[in-house]
């Protein structure tokens, strides 16, 4: 590309397969390590922490032990962490790295667990994942009507407090629209994409697009063919259609990456993992031009995330894990 500042993506499951089946994050099978990330000239990649949603006791000993595994890689110096809106003001060293919550089992009924996670570095949360729990119901459950319950707006209200993203991808569509009242600030969805372009029953309908764009948010364009293409069989062509009618209904300044690595099972023709980054940005900037390329391979999130992330000085009592 002519012009980049950022390469981003919104969302990998790589901690969830680590977790699982062993590998070491500098270098593994799978679509992403931090070897082949920074070869493709990625910047800034938010690790997702999925724990299984059965029991909320799980859920918690799973998260923390994704979280660790973060940690890790941090203490290995293969991540800077990305806590603080300073982290973002020049580039950091390596990959930088941020923590997101998908589903928020591990946290229950008790806001104190979501302040521990933000302690433990946690910058982003998705309310659900595709069935119901304390906050809301997910995707699952659509056919209820339900969104938002008494707990999962006053979590969104402290994380309005404490400077995290809050995800509405994997939400149900009334839970979507109670985020839309509720959410002080802009919100986000990581990895969904056009139901105009592809009636995945996760994609955002043109509604939906335009509320996360009112609300100065973003949406991740997932890789998964199912989520690109009605006919399951994907190729770059099918990203650069749902980007372009993200533009025209959402304008500028929107529209991220949310590959979904090692969270999908097959991916576009010619697309192998996160080495293919810049074959989806050469394609992005010939589609588009250089400059809407740059905002959409990652200049806009990071400028979303320096206006919700807090300053390093902000008044609660966390400690600076950095």
């Amino acid at each position: 590309m002519k012009v980049r500042d950022w390469i981003v993506d919104f969302h990998c499951d790589t901690l969830c397969e680590m977790m699982r089946h062993g590998g070491h994050l500098r270098q593994r099978s799978g679509h992403l390590d931090i070897e082949r990330l920074a070869a493709a000239g990625g910047d800034l990649q938010m690790f997702a922490v999925w724990s299984n949603p059965s029991s909320v006791l799980g859920a918690l000993h799973d998260a923390l032990v994704m979280t660790e595994l973060f940690w890790q890689a941090v203490d290995e110096n293969l991540i800077s962490p990305v806590l603080w809106r300073e982290d973002l003001e020049g580039k950091l060293p390596g990959v930088a790295g941020l923590l997101s919550i998908e589903g928020a089992e591990p946290f229950g009924r008790d806001p104190r667990l979501l302040r521990h996670f933000f302690r433990l570095g946690v910058r982003a949360v998705g309310l659900t994942w595709n069935s119901r729990n304390a906050l809301a119901d997910g995707i699952d459950e659509d056919a209820s009507g339900g969104g938002l319950t008494q707990v999962g707006r006053k979590m969104i209200a402290e994380m309005n407090e404490l400077g995290m993203l809050v995800d509405v991808s994997h939400l149900s569509e009334a839970g979507f629209w109670d985020v839309a009242e509720v959410c002080r600030g802009p919100f986000i969805a990581s990895h969904s994409n056009a139901k105009a372009i592809c009636s995945h029953r996760r994609n955002l309908s043109n509604e939906q697009l335009r509320a996360i764009a009112a609300s100065g948010g973003m949406v991740g364009i997932n890789l998964c063919p199912s989520f690109l293409a009605d006919t399951q069989k994907a190729t770059v062509t099918d990203i650069l259609r749902h980007i372009g009618h993200m533009l025209s209904v959402m304008g500028r300044g929107h529209i991220g990456l949310g590959c979904d690595f090692d969270g999908i099972g097959e991916l576009p023709e010619g697309i192998s993992g996160v080495e293919s980054l810049p074959l989806i940005a050469e394609a992005v900037e010939k589609e588009f031009g250089s400059a809407v390329a740059a905002e959409i391979m990652g200049n806009d999130f990071v400028e979303l995330l320096v206006k919700v992330l807090p300053e390093r000085l902000t008044g609660h009592t966390t400690p600076d894990v950095s």
